[in-house]
This record gives C-alpha cells, sequence and structure tokens, in this order.
C-alpha cells in the first residue's frame, strides 16, 4: 500500500534525525588513529538519503529507516526516543513492541521459561522510565520469585555437570589465540585467514564500542602474540620483516583510549 503524504515527510525527517543522531552519539565506537569507520559510513549514508529524497525514493528511505531503527532498538540504545522528541515535531517509542508483548506476562503474574527472553528485553528497555515502574516493579518480584523456585527445586534433584569444547572455526575465520584484559571485559584475538598468497594474520580487539582489526599483515598463520599490559595498553609480539596492512598505534571507543604497543622478535 503506498504512503501517505504525511508519512513520507515523517519518514524523511525520521530518516535524517536518526542518521544526525548516530553521528552525533555513535561515530565514537571504534576510532582508529582517528579514523572512524563509523563516521564515514553515517556520513555518507546522509548524502545517499538526501539523494534519495530529491529523487522521491520513498521505499529506500522507509527500509533504511527501519534498519537503523532495528539496530538501536537491539542494543537498547535509549536515547533516540528523546534525540527525535527534541528534535522534530514527532514523539516515538522503538521500544514500543517490547512494551506489547509483555502485556500477557504481567496479566498471568508469571514468568515461564518461553516468557524470560520478553521480560529480560522489556526490563532493558523501560527498567529506567518512570512511566513504567509499577510493571518493573512488579515483574522484578516476579523473576525473584522464580529463582526461589527454580533454587528449591534444584536442591531435589541431582546436579548434572556437562562438559564441551567450542571449536575456533568461525565461518572463513579461524581462532589463534585470545587474551582478556585484566577487567575481564576488553579482549584481543589473534586470528586468520584466507589461504596461499591470500592468508592474512591479524589481531582484533573487542571492546563495548564494538571489534575490529589492529594489526593485519600477510601470511598463514604466523606466530603473532597479542596480550594486555593494562587496562589500556596492549602489547602485540611480531617481526619487523611481515609486511603489515596496518598496524595502528590507538584505538579509541566511546572516548576511552586504548594505546598499541609493537614489540619486534
Amino acid at each position: 500500500m503506498a504512503l501517505t503524504k504525511e508519512e513520507r515527510k515523517k519518514n524523511k525527517t525520521l530518516l535524517l534525525a536518526t542518521l544526525n543522531y548516530l553521528l552525533e552519539y555513535h561515530s565514537g565506537d571504534m576510532v582508529f588513529d582517528g579514523y572512524s569507520p563509523s563516521k564515514q559510513w553515517f556520513l555518507h549514508d546522509i548524502r545517499r538519503t538526501e539523494t534519495d529524497i530529491k529523487n522521491y525514493r520513498t521505499k529506500a528511505i522507509q527500509r533504511r529507516l527501519e534498519q537503523h531503527i532495528m539496530r538501536l532498538k537491539y542494543k537498547f540504545d535509549l536515547g533516540l526516543n528523546q534525540y527525535i522528541k527534541n528534535n522534530t515535531v514527532y514523539d516515538i517509542d522503538i521500544f514500543e513492541q517490547f512494551k506489547t508483548d509483555v502485556l500477557p506476562v504481567i496479566s498471568k503474574r508469571k514468568i515461564e521459561d518461553n516468557d524470560l527472553y520478553l521480560v529480560e528485553r522489556y526490563l532493558k528497555a523501560y527498567g529506567a522510565n518512570p512511566g513504567e515502574q509499577e510493571n518493573v516493579s512488579l515483574l522484578k518480584a516476579l523473576l525473584a520469585k522464580r529463582e526461589v523456585e527454580k533454587s528449591k527445586w534444584a536442591e531435589l534433584t541431582e546436579q548434572i555437570t556437562v562438559t564441551f569444547s567450542v571449536g575456533g572455526k568461525g565461518g572463513h575465520r579461524w581462532l589463534l589465540s585470545e587474551a582478556l584484559a585484566p577487567n575481564g571485559v576488553f579482549k584481543l584475538s589473534v586470528q586468520f585467514s584466507g589461504k596461499e598468497e591470500y592468508a592474512l594474520t591479524y589481531v582484533n580487539i573487542s571492546l563495548p564500542g564494538g571489534n575490529g582489526g589492529i594489526y593485519i599483515i600477510r601470511g598463514y598463520k604466523l606466530p603473532i602474540k597479542a596480550y594486555w599490559k593494562d587496562n589500556h595498553t596492549v602489547i602485540i609480539e611480531t617481526k619487523r620483516e611481515y609486511e603489515a596492512s596496518c598496524a595502528y598505534q590507538q584505538v579509541t571507543s566511546y572516548g576511552e583510549q586504548f594505546n598499541i604497543e609493537y614489540t619486534f622478535v
């Protein structure tokens, strides 16, 4: 069904506002030696959106708006709703479906196994919302009650321990080693992909803002080591003769700085 004139206007306004929000608040997610891939992508998407608006590409605009909102929704980004309200004439709630989905749970006053996901995402989205505190308190009480019941049941049942292993293969990338920072949150991994002259060995860093390669060299399963000197300093042990396509010195994630030091062995 074709969109009305008002719907088309709303979609254009919301998409541009969402992209400006992403540019302002999410372009600092992962910045490598001052370069932000996210910032470049958002600027590109703004230019593309302006072109689509000039050419009346309403379906492309609607699709892109839905994609961006979906990503922010499942990242539980709590800032977009207020940003839209402050910067446009519209008032939206990107988590509205989470609220609708949890209403049957509230009505039956019981959380079953298949309700857990619905309750958890609702609490992430509305846990600090003043207008939702009655339902938030009820659901937290039901969760607590469920945990007590589970504990009592566990005391009556045999404890079973399952040991399992997870392979390092993932798609076309293979894991060689991993290292957690002292805080147990930040992570480094040495991986490789490809074969023969197309093979790459690289160090990947995972931070709250995302993850990305900080040292990439040509070669198959090269003996590179990567570990944490402290929570904000990475040490990479490598060889001078390796051909590096990138060797970053610094990464920032939402203003938090991480330095990369290279040791040649």
